[in-house]
């Protein structure tokens, strides 16, 4: 799979822009996985809402959940494995290349079968510093227009690439279940929610580098 660092990667000058992401294809775990966490993830706000040190305490427990996340992601056991395609994965490889050094400063990255890895810097990008409550929400606008954009870019071209390769694509990947229950078809190759968090200390961004580069060599 792919994978990639700058070749000028150092520690920035400030971490105060750079976020982990990590966004997967649409059916890679079930719609009730993610529900699972989300909801172990409320208790853990109700559970520490007065503890002194909160923010904290949600930021370690946010990445044992991602732990959790990412593994299930690695043993592939749902849905289809699209991205260890050459040409699919080389698509979307151009498109978070091409936004380097615009949206962002890409720091690293890999493209795992059915999902990937961001280290994006959005400090140089940055209009006016945030405020610290707007970059520990884990809905940082910025991001989402992001991420949310680089998944709209490689849609189309992810499902044409596939189709040419003759592969039969199941229509329920791309099918979602509207509140009331019926199926809308929104041709959806990718899951709109991404799990992401801050980089807040230096030891901290050593080991996602060197995480997001092991990750293709453990996916094998």
């Amino acid at each position: 799979m792919n994978s990639f660092k700058s070749p000028t990667l150092s520690l920035p000058s400030s971490l105060e822009g750079v976020f982990f992401v990590t966004l997967r294809l649409r059916n890679a775990l079930p719609e009730s996985f993610g529900q699972n966490l989300a909801l172990q993830y409320y208790s853990k706000q109700l559970k520490f809402a007065q503890h002194p040190d909160r923010t904290a305490q949600l930021r370690q427990a946010r990445k044992r959940l991602f732990a959790r996340y990412d593994d299930a992601l690695d043993l592939e056991k749902y849905g289809h494995t699209y991205l260890r395609e050459p040409a699919l994965a080389k698509i979307l490889a151009d498109e978070i290349l091409r936004r380097d050094g615009s949206d962002y400063a890409l720091l690293a990255y890999s493209i795992l079968p059915n999902h990937v890895h961001l280290l994006l810097d959005l400090h140089s990008s940055m209009a006016d510093t945030p405020v610290l409550e707007d970059l520990e929400s884990y809905q940082y606008q910025p991001l989402r227009d992001i991420v949310g954009e680089i998944q709209h870019a490689t849609e189309a071209p992810l499902k044409k690439a596939l189709q040419q390769l003759g592969e039969h694509i199941d229509p329920k990947t791309f099918q979602k279940h509207t509140q009331n229950g019926s199926v809308k078809m929104e041709g959806k190759f990718w899951h709109e929610r991404t799990f992401d968090f801050r980089v807040k200390e230096a030891a901290e961004f050593e080991k996602i580098v060197k995480y997001i580069l092991h990750n293709p060599v453990k996916a094998g």
